[in-house]
């Protein structure tokens, strides 16, 4: 099945279970929160994840969603907002300084807002599980909901610098400006906004080196962990 069509499903599913009440009671739906270094593959690694999980899924089960990229447009779309808006809000730059900014100028709605909605999406998602959610401190913001697997992914400079101009075109000098200032930024980024530091090892369930593992097997290890959990 596309993922678009995954993707009305999931809508539908999540639209309807939006206001439905909560209970800490019972099973907990599965899901996985991935933080990464620049260029180690998470994208790659959530969808192929993604797909080794339906794979296995129940007719009647709810399919796994990949929420990466379009995570913010998932959020403005909740909140009615212009989706014009998703250029403003950027894992990789100083949110402490845009929000003030933001709050100065008027801008509506502000930076603060559009992280408070984020983070609300984020928990939404969890909630009603079979996600993956990549980035935007996912696992800090749904650290306290059991059934979530919470990853790292990692690997060598050199490693990562070769994925990003393979995966993305970028030549060397682009590489390794990228790679320097997504690193930076997404770590002010938790700083900012959660007060801790994004290398903090005990945020996680497991730290893997995709430049040793590979993505495939990256996937395959996180599927496994997965279902040690909900076994």
């Amino acid at each position: 099945m596309p993922e678009t069509d995954y993707f009305s499903k999931y809508r539908a599913y999540f639209l309807s279970q939006n206001d439905a009440p909560r209970s800490d009671a019972g099973a907990h739906p599965p899901f996985v929160t991935i933080s990464r270094e620049a260029g180690s593959g998470a994208e790659t690694v959530a969808h192929l994840l993604a797909g080794k999980l339906n794979a296995k899924r129940k007719p009647d089960e709810q399919p796994w969603m990949v929420f990466d990229k379009n995570l913010i447009s998932k959020m403005l779309e909740d909140q009615h907002l212009p989706q014009a808006i998703s250029q403003l809000i950027r894992e990789d730059t100083d949110a402490t300084v845009e929000s003030l900014v933001g709050e100065l100028l008027g801008l509506n709605p502000s930076m603060w807002t559009l992280f408070h909605h984020t983070s609300d999406t984020i928990l939404k998602l969890a909630r009603l599980g079979r996600c993956i959610i990549v980035g935007r401190g996912g696992c800090i913001i749904t650290a306290k909901l059991r059934g979530g697997l919470h990853a790292r992914l990692v690997a060598s400079n050199a490693q990562r610098l070769a994925h990003l101009k393979s995966h993305f075109g970028y030549d060397d000098k682009a590489a390794e400006q990228y790679l320097r200032e997504s690193d930076a930024g997404r770590r002010r980024y938790l700083k900012a906004n959660f007060d801790h530091d994004l290398d903090d090892p005990l945020l996680y369930h497991a730290t893997l080196n995709t430049g040793l593992l590979g993505f495939e097997e990256t996937a395959d290890a996180l599927a496994i962990l997965l279902g040690s959990q909900h076994a």
